[in-house]
């Protein structure tokens, strides 16, 4: 999965990479803090809201996993009866965040989404 071209491409090339995964309904690229790196999503207002909540989610969830001497999470998982929303660490700085299908095998999806993380961190 190597990305040649401007950093513009690479996330792009990233984005495609994730949409491709069975059950994704829209993706973004954000960093730890929140910042929207890239999406797939049509309305920008939305997904920058979506990009910082969900970068919010993963922080609070290392936290309250610290506060009980739990390692730090691989993802986090939210499952709503018509959808889910999975956000996954992507190298050191950057997050994967995706809403999904209710039906797909999410132990499947985060191996998935995982791979294609460590590639990201790899390179972004």
């Amino acid at each position: 999965m190597s990305s040649p071209g401007t950093l513009k491409e690479k996330v792009r090339h990233y984005i495609d990479d994730i949409l491709a995964v069975p059950g994704i309904i829209d993706c973004a690229l954000v960093s730890n803090d929140g910042i929207l790196i890239g999406k797939s999503f049509e309305d920008s207002i939305s997904a920058q809201s979506f990009g910082a909540m969900c970068a919010t989610m993963i922080a609070s969830s290392e936290a309250a996993a610290s506060v009980v001497n739990v390692k730090s999470p691989f993802w986090v998982l939210v499952k709503s009866e018509d959808k889910m929303i999975i956000v996954i660490g992507a190298g050191a700085r950057l997050l994967i965040a995706a809403i999904v299908d209710v039906g797909v095998d999410v132990e499947v999806l985060s191996t998935k989404l995982l791979e294609i993380g460590e590639s990201i961190g790899g390179t972004l």
